[in-house]
């Protein structure tokens, strides 16, 4: 995948394990997830190879305020997140790749990552979103749908890069 979005060489030891502290709180997105920094967490999906959910939000944005204890609240979405390294991007720490702003830079937005193809996966947006602010999700069922989306497009990939190993395995 060469260099993933975050600038960081992809692959090598997890962020945990590598000792890497870039942890953060959830700044109102809940306290019971293991939330990481926006760096760290790109490298925590890559070096594991799992799903990440980027939630890029400001402290002074209303419809974030909103959003936050909605996410924190919703059962499902906890129940989900260990599925996920969770990326929570507050302020000034938004990444400046323009590939993080796929349909503006409205707030909030959720993306997911690939970390095992370190890739963004743009197809999973809010339901009904029409191609504008795809990416804004204004309950928790919204989220859901989308983490259940995406876990979903993995198990689909994964099958069948499992199929194509197998044809491409001369008969024994």
């Amino acid at each position: 995948a060469g260099e993933d979005l975050a600038g960081t060489p992809p692959g090598g030891e997890s962020a945990e394990a590598a000792g890497d502290k870039s942890r953060v709180g959830g700044r109102g997105f809940g306290e019971n997830v293991d939330w990481f920094s926006f760096a760290a967490g790109i490298r925590e999906a890559e070096a594991t190879q799992r799903p990440a959910m980027v939630v890029i939000h400001k402290s002074w944005c209303g419809a974030c305020k909103s959003l936050g204890p909605k996410f924190a609240a919703s059962e499902d979405i906890m129940a989900r997140a260990s599925n996920f390294v969770m990326i929570n991007v507050h302020d000034d720490e938004e990444p400046n790749d323009e590939g993080w702003r796929p349909d503006g830079g409205y707030i909030p937005r959720i993306l997911m990552y690939d970390g095992k193809h370190g890739e963004m996966m743009l197809d999973i947006q809010r339901e009904g979103a029409n191609g504008k602010h795809a990416y804004y999700f204004s309950t928790g069922g919204q989220i859901v749908s989308a983490m259940d989306a995406a876990l979903a497009r993995l198990q689909r990939r994964a099958a069948g890069e499992q199929e194509a190993e197998l044809r491409a395995s001369p008969d024994l």
